[in-house]
């Protein structure tokens, strides 16, 4: 019986390569003369995985057994996979935002931003100067980033409408930071070839940086704001750093100054700001086009130490590491990397090493793909973009697919998660934002925001 099931199983590995490379003649073939085995092959059975992968797993088991101890998790670290998420990750449609753009949306996420008070609020306090307010971010094809009121109104602004627009480019922008102490600074890079530095209260720009030659794809604040981290499609990465003279004559707000450029091998696409920690100054990981390396900078002294990618530390380039992002629960213990490899391959390491704790297999992916993904509050999930319209969720201790976020009806282009509210974020080229929220969470926690917009209750699932 066991035999049987796996000449089946074969049979439709087989299938499946042939199908998914193209080869109509052989394909036609196969069908034909291994008839009489699919047709016998009972539809219970489920689909098997694909060859690409199965080869893949063979080869880490493999080069795994050959690194021994070298590739074991610490204790700690296994205690920590071995327990279980509580399920109170977002598995829901919270809100549909289908009016913001008219164009394809780039990103989207949320943020505290300070703003100028409405005549309301100059009403009641003719001193205001400044309003904090919960916004939800969004850039776009149009070369605008706009502001939309997520939870209490803003003067005649209501929840869900557009209550500011700015455009800092002249291209599309593909990245937006804030300053973790100047909510009212927001940093944008753009397709243009700049970064910039726009002050939300006043809608002015504060500072426009056109130091690189080709896209800027990743703009980030250094944890402690002192710092501007940029990488571009031109191979480089600049660090700015605050000009503590040049800050007296601006006011309260920082102004910074290019201190370093770093040149890499390939167009940079991964860039994470890694979370403090007493083990390690503040650090930036770059991951690039062209290179198998993980670099890991120091924001102190540009010092850079690189890790290998490759599990048997050969040099061979298979993927590129096209999002990067550290755990929120263990001061960014691990570090999780998406791949364009056709394989759908996510990768889990220690930060600071080479060790690769798990691999992770299931999201549909191709060789054009660019995978977007963000952790749970929690540490126990991630989600995943998939090149099928789909966010995949995935357990981190049991590297399954627990679920999916089906609803977007065209390439999701990016994800955000919103851990103060546990709700995550994500936008398409279909022209929507949406907001996924786990509506137990929301009932219990007092301080959740006001229930959410209602929604297309189709487009609702976590599917088991």
């Amino acid at each position: 019986m066991e035999a049987r099931k796996l000449i089946s199983e074969a049979h439709l590995i087989v299938h499946q390569f042939l199908e998914s490379q193209g080869y109509t003649d052989a394909l036609a073939t196969f069908l034909r003369e291994a008839a009489p085995v699919l047709e016998d092959i009972p539809k219970s059975l489920p689909t098997p995985k694909p060859l690409l992968e199965t080869l893949t797993d063979i080869r880490m088991n493999q080069l795994h057994s050959q690194l021994g101890q070298l590739n074991m998790a610490s204790e700690i670290e296994e205690q920590d996979f071995a327990t279980p998420g509580n399920n109170t990750m977002p598995n829901e449609i919270g809100t549909i935002y289908k009016d913001t753009h008219s164009v394809n949306i780039i990103l989207a996420r949320t943020a505290s931003v300070s703003v100028a008070p409405a005549w309301q609020d100059l009403e009641a306090n003719p001193e205001m100067t400044s309003k904090t307010v919960q916004a939800l971010i969004s850039a776009a094809a149009d070369r605008t980033v706009k502001f939309t009121l997520l939870d209490q109104p803003h003067g005649d602004d209501q929840p869900g409408q557009v209550f500011k627009i700015f455009q800092p480019h002249d291209g599309a922008a593909l990245d937006i930071d804030f300053h973790p102490h100047h909510p009212e600074l927001m940093l944008t890079s753009a397709m243009d070839k700049s970064a910039v530095l726009t002050n939300t209260i006043t809608g002015e720009q504060h500072q426009k940086f056109k130091d690189h030659t080709k896209f800027v794809i990743r703009a980030k604040f250094a944890m402690d704001g002192s710092a501007i981290i940029t990488g571009a499609h031109d191979k480089t990465v600049n660090i700015y750093k605050v000009n503590e003279d040049l800050n007296q004559n601006n006011g309260s707000l920082p102004t910074y100054v290019l201190d370093k450029t770093l040149n890499f091998k390939g167009a940079v696409e991964g860039m994470c700001v890694l979370p403090p920690s007493k083990n390690r100054s503040p650090t930036v990981v770059i991951g690039t086009r062209d290179d198998n390396y993980l670099h890991y900078v120091d924001l102190t002294n540009y010092s850079i130490v690189k890790y290998n990618m490759n599990a048997n530390k050969d040099d061979w380039v298979s993927f590129t590491p096209m999002e990067i992002s550290a755990s929120p629960h263990n001061e960014g213990g691990y570090l999780l990397v998406s791949t364009d490899s056709p394989t759908g391959r996510q990768i889990l390491f220690r930060t600071g090493s080479a060790l690769q704790l798990f691999d992770y297999y299931g999201v549909p992916t191709d060789g054009f793909s660019t995978p977007r993904h963000v952790w749970d509050r929690s540490g126990k999930y991630f989600y995943v973009t998939g090149n099928d319209n789909k966010i995949y969720c995935l357990s981190v201790g049991t590297q399954k697919v627990v679920g999916t976020l089906d609803g977007h009806t065209s390439v999701v282009r990016g994800l955000y998660m919103d851990h103060a509210r546990n709700m995550l974020v994500s936008c398409s080229f279909d022209k929507t934002v949406r907001t996924w929220i786990n509506a137990s969470t929301v009932a219990a926690s007092s301080s959740a925001p006001p229930a959410l917009h209602s929604s297309d209750s189709s487009d609702m699932a976590l599917d088991h």
